[in-house]
């Protein structure tokens, strides 16, 4: 759970009368919206806090799996060395392609934590790696 804002009081030199905050919990595989509220009333109760629990604000980040056995899958994971797929805690938009029936799989030269920031980068070598690894597979289909 990531508390992106926090709101609350009139004054710093008052103990303000309430609170409100921004949560961002993303689903994991198999995890539904319900099962979640059910989750942060646990978490609530369990401290003997009391909140009002809004739904999602018409943006969601759905889960992402991809079967591994699809052959075109196996051939991806053979082409990049790697012996069977990763979960990874980020959201993008593979999600919506698999939520509209497309098998995807999400990959990239580089490092996660250089992406998305202002100054995004990879070295030359990992973009040859990556650039190796598309041909392998894509010389791979039938």
């Amino acid at each position: 759970i990531n508390t992106g804002t926090i709101r609350g009081g009139a004054q710093p030199n008052i103990v303000p009368d309430h609170c409100e905050a921004d949560l961002d919990r993303r689903t994991l595989p198999g995890e539904t919206f319900a099962k979640i509220r059910r989750e942060l009333h646990g978490v609530l109760a369990k401290h003997s806090l009391k909140a009002k629990l809004i739904d999602v604000k018409g943006y969601t980040c759905p889960a992402l799996e991809t079967d591994p056995g699809l052959p075109w899958v196996r051939d991806f994971m053979r082409s990049a060395r790697q012996k069977k797929p990763i979960g990874v805690d980020y959201y993008c938009d593979a999600a919506n392609l698999a939520g509209a029936g497309i098998p995807t799989v999400v990959w990239g030269p580089g490092d996660i934590a250089q992406a998305h920031t202002a100054d995004e980068w990879i070295t030359l070598e990992q973009l040859e790696r990556g650039t190796d690894m598309l041909t392998r597979f894509l010389l791979s289909l039938p």
